[in-house]
């Protein structure tokens, strides 16, 4: 290549990160690629252990690794619904917010105050363990 050439290229690119402020390191734009593919959707999840009273609420690109986890871990999925990394990363932080201690950086504690926020948030948890609670309601009423 020419040492013109060289120089035109140089121009062209100095020129351009001052008009349109364009990243300087390539590196950096490459990151920022990588980590807006790493929010792209996926499904998010929820599912329940009933040997240790755990809720998992997370997020995968594809349904063979939920499939997995129920064979291996012997969880029960909730609910699944599409969704992104980020919606996930916010309901963690709100949860967090709450006051909801989270474990393993997945796992929450089952209670019906987490059920609650979890629907009102408009994660996927189904209608088991939510109709669960209302038919507690339901019986000691009737027994009442």
């Amino acid at each position: 290549m020419s040492l013109l050439k060289i120089k035109i290229k140089f121009m062209l690119k100095k020129y351009l990160q001052k008009k349109y402020k364009f990243f300087n390191n390539s590196l950096l734009s490459e990151k920022l690629i990588f980590k807006r593919n790493g929010l792209k959707d996926g499904f998010i999840y929820t599912l329940y252990s009933n040997n240790s009273n755990l809720i998992e609420v997370g997020f995968t690109h594809n349904n063979k690794i939920i499939e997995n986890k129920l064979m291996n871990e012997k969880f029960i999925l909730l609910d699944k619904k599409k969704g992104s990394l980020m919606e996930l990363r916010i309901l963690k932080k709100t949860l967090k917010e709450l006051g909801l201690l989270i474990l393993n950086n997945r796992y929450y504690k089952y209670s019906e105050l987490l059920i609650r926020h979890l629907h009102t948030l408009g994660w996927p948890i189904g209608k088991s363990l939510y109709k669960q609670r209302v038919i507690k309601k339901k019986i000691l009423y009737a027994v009442n």
